[in-house]
């Protein structure tokens, strides 16, 4: 794909990814406020919104063989972690953003435990493991396990903060 065109796609990519997400948020408020049916349309949309950047995504990500995305998914959460994380923290330091710098650490912690389990899970293929995980829904921790912890080792919610992967 020719550069010009590759960039139109990233931020055609990129529109449609923040839209999915900023409905899905637009959703859970409408909940919050007593308008289910609101609520149902915003998710209607967002999964609408999915779609088009999946398929966006299709011309932009190479997908190879699961060793190879399995490899290519490990250096992307080394890179996130050791440069890409690092370089935003700075900058959310010099702005004195606590919330900024608390989300940032949390989630380069959490990228840091992604590629950890990357490395682990080609074990789990060779072994045919069919592991289950535990996702934080405030921080996106996850931990392997049928259990999950009592609390989050990445930011301390309780484990009913987790959501289970793998069923």
């Amino acid at each position: 794909m020719e550069d010009k065109a590759k960039a139109l796609m990233l931020e055609a990519f990129t529109g449609e990814a923040r839209a999915h997400f900023r409905l899905l948020l637009f959703a859970e408020k409408a909940d919050e406020e007593g308008y289910p049916q609101i609520a149902r349309l915003f998710r209607a949309v967002a999964e609408a919104e999915r779609v088009h950047a999946r398929n966006h995504a299709l011309l932009l990500e190479r997908v190879g063989t699961t060793e190879e995305n399995l490899r290519s998914a490990f250096e992307t959460e080394t890179f996130a972690n050791q440069v890409a994380y690092p370089k935003l923290l700075k900058e959310a330091w010099a702005l004195d953003d606590k919330a900024a710098v608390w989300f940032l650490t949390s989630a380069r912690n959490a990228e840091e435990r992604h590629a950890r389990l990357y490395k682990h899970a080609l074990e789990d293929m060779v072994a045919d493991r069919m592991p289950v995980y535990q996702v934080c829904r405030h921080c996106g921790w996850i931990e392997a396990g049928e259990v999950p912890p009592e609390t989050c080792p990445n930011c301390n919610k309780p484990r009913d903060y987790f959501v289970r992967v793998g069923d």
